[in-house]
């Protein structure tokens, strides 16, 4: 209605998109469902309990799975192809306090993610466990990995697995 005033004592006010009734802040967003794409095509299966949470910046998804005072973080990572394996296994290594590995040491287990073949690691430290597996593609390597206490990370191995098959690479 072009040309009208609004009455008297009314203020009229724009909103920004990002605040509309349209388009809900990102934070309101609701959690990926079963097989729902992420970002770039990315499909997976939440596994029960898991509760999917807004990507950082590296992150093609990003979840938690959280029992009292305890959380595990999960996330999938893309990075150019070619990643070397036991760099990156050091580098997680060096994030639970245990001592490099070296090629010889590496226990890889074999895992399917994305369709494709792919390597599983579990790195147990004093405190924190890391599983991690890397699949690598023509043009990327795929990093899905699990961080958390010793307890809730081995509890929650079977669905980390179950969550690697699920993916669906784009």
């Amino acid at each position: 209605m072009t040309g009208c005033k609004p009455a008297e004592g009314i203020h009229q006010v724009r909103v920004p998109a990002e605040f509309s009734e349209r388009r809900a802040p990102p934070e309101q967003l609701p959690a990926a469902s079963e097989n729902a794409p992420e970002p770039g095509g990315l499909k997976y299966k939440t596994p029960d309990g898991w509760t999917v949470k807004p990507n950082g910046v590296m992150r093609l998804a990003s979840l938690d799975v959280i029992d009292g005072e305890k959380k595990c973080d999960i996330s999938i990572i893309k990075l150019g192809p070619d990643q070397p394996v036991l760099e990156n296994v050091n580098r997680w290594r060096g994030q639970i306090k245990l001592a490099p590995a070296t090629e010889s040491e590496l226990e890889l287990k074999p895992i399917h993610c994305g369709g494709k073949d792919a390597s599983m690691v579990q790195l147990v430290g004093e405190v924190e466990t890391i599983l991690a597996v890397m699949v690598s593609t023509p043009d990327a390597t795929w990093f899905v990995k699990l961080q958390g206490p010793n307890d809730l990370a081995q509890r929650e191995r079977d669905k980390f697995v179950a969550f690697t098959e699920s993916v669906e690479l784009p």
